[in-house]
């Protein structure tokens, strides 16, 4: 560039000593990137203007985009930053910022270039499970899923703001069950949000004004219906020759019944089985125990605060042991469901021995928990409850504990978690989503852009996911190059991090971190200050006896 400039400026003034340098007054801002040309501080001479970017080849007429407008999009997409969030990063950093609608602009592109790469990507994935079945000799068209749905806003959150569910957005993912990497097969976005504000009016409908819509859900719709939103995801793997055999879900989903109704009306031949997740089966174990009646009084300790405390802790020791034990049997037993249940037909008897001090029943037949040789018992490890911790040996206290470890252990819960599957990975998507789509933030254009971006973040890791979507935008990142190396680092630390959290040696530093907590908060027992409406105090007032009326005639 700099050659041409010189060689043009002394053929036409040979004679000119002046300094050539850019030419401030007439550079242009072309979102990030820039346009220049240079001039001569002694003669008349002007170059032409010189882009100082990459352009992506356009399919359609007009200027080209600069490649650094899209590359930061895609970028932009992976955190949880919009447009005015880097708009104060360049202006922090003294550089002139790109303006708005040139940004959202580019934004528009991007989202749309991401959601279309994305579902062709979640196509690859669900061949990939066929391929997968026929090499392990199963049957190719079943799947066996997770599934979950996330909101923008809690949807029991909006008393006295909206008489509708206050969630605006919500995305429901389906993941598959049928390889340990539990990859997103089906997605799906609604939102009820419209960016053309003024035109899409409160009693528009859907897609029923000029320009731009992406509202595809009307306001008085239930954005809380799992079922239809998984009926959707469902018949999207049924497009693709895949049904569900195995479901499992939250105890609070409705996405079964979807599953179900599709079974009924014949649109599949399989026959759908439900399972429940087991971390929010735990999580309601721990609320039963809590609320249990009878419970509190035989806790050993002299306060009724104490005894409050104490039941806590007892909560989340029994459904922690109680899926200890469970865990334990899946693996010893190879995943056979009839050998689990007999084996923790007994167990259920040790685990309330255990309680009551005696150990004798877990030597045999708990595999937690044994007072053998120099093996610790379930109580001596435990990060809730003290070493010393024993309930009364009484037959009511035997009844009390019996009915704690039935709820979990008991033959029908049992038949509902026989699989051991949870929906961890799908909860994890949607903290990723989070992260592109937070709270705090709402994308009313670009929604389905950004959750998008999270699914392949999630399938492919983050590294992968930025060379890929950077491709498909058309603005590829060249490979060997010091950006294409960062990203490389990037992916391989996001996989190691990922074995270290699933290491035997991170779930030891938890469980021991969890014991100095408890230790010290058993030194120390912290008050909490906190206290609501503390700054309100209400009177408590007697009760009016009722007075007697006499009427009076005029």
């Amino acid at each position: 560039m700099w050659n041409e400039v010189f060689i043009e400026h002394r053929q036409i003034s040979p004679m000119c000593t002046g300094f050539i340098s850019w030419d401030l007054s007439a550079e242009q801002q072309r979102g990030a990137a820039w346009r220049e040309k240079a001039s001569c501080n002694e003669c008349s001479y002007h170059s032409k203007m010189f882009n100082l970017y990459n352009e992506v080849i356009a399919k359609k007429r007009g200027r080209r985009t600069a490649a650094i407008n899209l590359s930061i999009q895609v970028a932009l997409n992976h955190i949880a930053i919009s447009t005015t969030g880097l708009q104060k990063l360049f202006l922090g950093s003294n550089i002139p910022a790109p303006s708005t609608s040139s940004m959202q602009h580019s934004a528009n592109v991007v989202s749309e270039i991401i959601e279309e790469y994305n579902q062709k990507d979640l196509v690859q994935k669900r061949k990939l499970i066929k391929e997968i079945n026929i090499l392990r000799g199963d049957n190719p068209n079943i799947i066996n899923i997770q599934a979950d749905g996330m909101y923008n806003n809690p949807i029991y959150s909006g008393m006295g703001k909206t008489p509708f569910q206050p969630a605006t957005q919500c995305t429901y993912n389906m993941l598959e069950n049928n390889t340990y990497k539990h990859s997103i097969v089906s997605t799906r976005q609604v939102s009820k949000l419209c960016s053309n504000k003024s035109e899409h009016k409160t009693k528009t409908k859907v897609k029923s004004h000029k320009g731009h819509c992406s509202a595809n859900i009307e306001m008085h719709d239930s954005i809380g219906s799992e079922e239809r939103w998984a009926k959707d995801c469902l018949l999207d793997l049924k497009n693709d020759g895949l049904e569900v055999q195995e479901i499992t879900t939250d105890p609070d989903s409705s996405a079964f019944r979807a599953a179900e109704s599709l079974f009924k009306a014949g649109t599949t031949n399989t026959q759908p089985i439900h399972f429940l997740d087991t971390r929010h089966v735990s999580a309601n174990h721990r609320n039963f125990i809590k609320k249990m009646s009878g419970l509190k009084e035989i806790m050993p300790a002299r306060l009724v605060s104490e005894k409050d405390k104490m039941l806590k802790r007892f909560a989340l020791d029994m459904a922690a042991r109680c899926q200890a034990e469970y865990n334990a049997a899946f693996d010893k037993f190879n995943m056979d469901s009839v050998r689990v249940k007999v084996h923790l037909s007994y167990a259920c008897h040790a685990i309330v021995s255990c309680y009551q001090g005696d150990h004798n029943g877990c030597t045999k037949y708990s595999l937690v928990c044994s007072n053998r040789n120099s093996l610790k018992t379930w109580t001596e490890k435990s990060a809730y409850l003290k070493n010393n911790f024993k309930l009364n040996k009484s037959e009511n206290t035997a009844a009390l504990l019996r009915e704690c470890v039935k709820y979990r252990l008991g033959p029908t819960m049992l038949n509902r978690t026989c699989k051991n599957t949870n929906t961890q990975k799908a909860e994890a998507t949607n903290r990723a989503i989070r992260a592109t789509v937070p709270s705090n933030v709402t994308f009313t254009r670009n929604y389905k852009g950004r959750v998008h971006t999270a699914i392949h973040n999630v399938n492919n890791g983050p590294g992968e996911s930025i060379v890929k979507l950077c491709k498909a935008a058309g603005v590829p990142i060249e490979p060997g190059s010091r950006a294409a190396r960062g990203l490389k680092n990037i992916q391989q630390h996001n996989e190691k991090h990922k074995l270290y959290k699933q290491s035997k040696q991170y779930t030891d530093q938890r469980c021991s971190k969890k014991h100095e907590l408890y230790k010290i908060y058993d030194e120390y027992q912290e008050e909490k200050d906190y206290e609501k409406n503390k700054l309100l105090p209400t009177k408590r007032l007697a009760a009016k006896q009722p007075q007697e009326y006499r009427w009076v005639r005029s």
